[in-house]
C-alpha cells in the first residue's frame, strides 16, 4: 500500500511540476448546457459545475468554462482546444479521443410521458415501435441506443428537454427519456398546464455515473486529471469519513 501512496505522490508531484512549469492554473474545460447540473445561466454553473471549480479550486486552478452545443463541445476538447469537457457518460468509442476522470454525477434516466397516456414497461424491448422525443447527440446507453439504431425505436431529436416536452405535448411523440433531474427541472419552468400535462414512471431505465472528459490531444490534460482526481477522492473522503 505504501508503495502505491509514493507512486501516486511521485506522479502527482511531476504533474504539479509540470503545470507550474506552464505558468498557467486555469483550467479551461469545453460544456454542454445540462441544468440543473451544468449550465451556462446557473449559478456557479450548476451542481457538477460548482463541484468542478471547487475541486480545482482547492488544488490552486481556476476552472474557465465554455459552453457550447453537446457536439461542439465534444469536437473542440477531442481536437484538444479544451484541455477537457463536461460531463459525459462512459462509452467506449470515447476513449479514442479522451481519458476518463473518476465519476463526479450520477443520473437516473427515466420516461416522461402524457397522464392521460400511462406508461409502464418491464425491459427496454416493450418500447419497440414507440416514438421518442430526445436530445441531439445524446446517448441513452449502449441498450436503447441499439434499439434507435437499429430502428426498432424511432426518436425525433431537439435541442432541449423543453423542447421534447413540447412534442410530447402535441403528441408527436409518445415518451420522452430523460434524467429525472433534468427533466423536472425543466418542467419547472414551463406553464403550469404542461406540468400537469406530464408525468414519469419512476422506474429508471438507465442509472449512469458522469465523467469529466481530459482530451488525448491536449498536452496538459494527463497532469490535471490526475490532479482533479485526487481532489474528487480527497473531497469524497472528507464526505465519508
Amino acid at each position: 500500500m505504501r508503495v502505491g501512496i509514493l507512486v501516486l505522490s511521485t506522479f502527482l508531484f511531476i504533474a504539479h511540476s509540470a503545470l507550474a512549469n506552464s505558468n498557467d492554473n486555469i483550467v479551461k474545460i469545453a460544456a454542454g448546457n445540462w441544468p440543473p447540473f451544468i449550465g451556462e445561466q446557473l449559478q456557479d454553473f450548476g451542481q457538477v459545475g460548482k463541484t468542478i471549480q471547487e475541486i480545482f479550486a482547492a488544488q490552486g486552478y481556476q476552472v474557465e468554462f465554455h459552453f457550447y452545443p453537446w457536439k461542439r463541445a465534444y469536437k473542440k476538447a477531442s481536437e484538444g482546444e479544451y484541455v477537457a469537457t463536461a460531463v459525459w457518460m462512459y462509452a467506449e468509442e470515447r476513449t479514442e479521443f479522451f481519458h476518463y476522470s473518476d465519476p463526479v454525477a450520477q443520473e437516473q434516466f427515466v420516461f416522461f410521458h402524457r397522464n392521460d397516456n400511462p406508461f409502464e414497461w418491464q425491459s427496454l424491448a416493450d418500447l419497440e415501435g414507440k416514438h421518442l422525443g430526445g436530445g441531439l447527440g445524446y446517448s441513452y446507453g449502449a441498450e436503447l441506443d441499439q434499439l434507435i439504431e437499429k430502428d426498432q425505436v424511432s426518436i425525433n431529436r431537439v435541442e432541449t428537454p423543453a423542447k421534447a416536452f413540447q412534442l410530447l405535448k402535441y403528441r408527436r411523440v409518445e415518451l420522452v427519456p430523460e434524467e429525472k433531474h433534468i427533466g423536472l427541472f425543466s418542467l419547472s419552468k414551463q406553464p403550469i398546464e404542461l406540468q400537469q400535462l406530464i408525468t414519469f414512471n419512476p422506474k429508471p431505465f438507465l442509472t449512469n455515473d458522469s465523467y469529466l472528459l481530459f482530451s488525448k490531444a491536449h498536452p496538459q490534460a494527463e497532469a490535471l486529471m490526475a490532479v482533479f482526481n485526487q481532489g474528487l477522492a480527497e473531497r469524497n473522503a472528507s464526505d465519508n469519513p
